[in-house]
């Protein structure tokens, strides 16, 4: 039972990790609209302007940008449901390793005690 829990919680957290990945994904996917929108509104180039590619770039931009914010709002949706899952597979690993060891200990005394049991009675005869 305690090897079934640990790949429990291992599955857990490579799902957990794997979230993260996504989540970091899409941050850096921000972060890099966001410098080319700082670019495309520092820029001068005024052919750009006189046809509208600027304001269609930035558009495009801020469309992205909230696709964007969509996808990373359910990451996060999910992540947190994740967390809770991952707090109770741990919580089953530190028990069932706390059990373990109980019983493990359990058995230790009382295999000691039966060999001193035996070695007291055949001291008496």
């Amino acid at each position: 039972m305690q090897k079934l829990v640990e790949v429990k919680y291992r599955q857990q957290q490579e799902s957990f990790s794997r979230l993260m990945e996504q989540e970091n994904r899409l941050r850096n996917s921000l972060q890099q609209l966001d410098l080319h929108l700082a670019e495309s509104r520092s820029s001068t180039d005024a052919p750009q302007k006189a046809i509208g590619a600027d304001v269609v770039w930035q558009s495009w931009i801020g469309r992205k940008k909230r696709e964007l914010n969509l996808q990373l709002a359910q990451v996060l949706a999910v992540k947190e449901r994740h967390i809770a899952q991952v707090k109770k597979a741990y919580g089953k690993v530190l028990v069932t390793n706390a059990l373990y060891a109980d019983t493990r200990k359990a058995a230790q005394q009382k295999k000691a005690q039966s060999q001193l049991d035996r070695a007291i009675s055949s001291m008496m005869f």
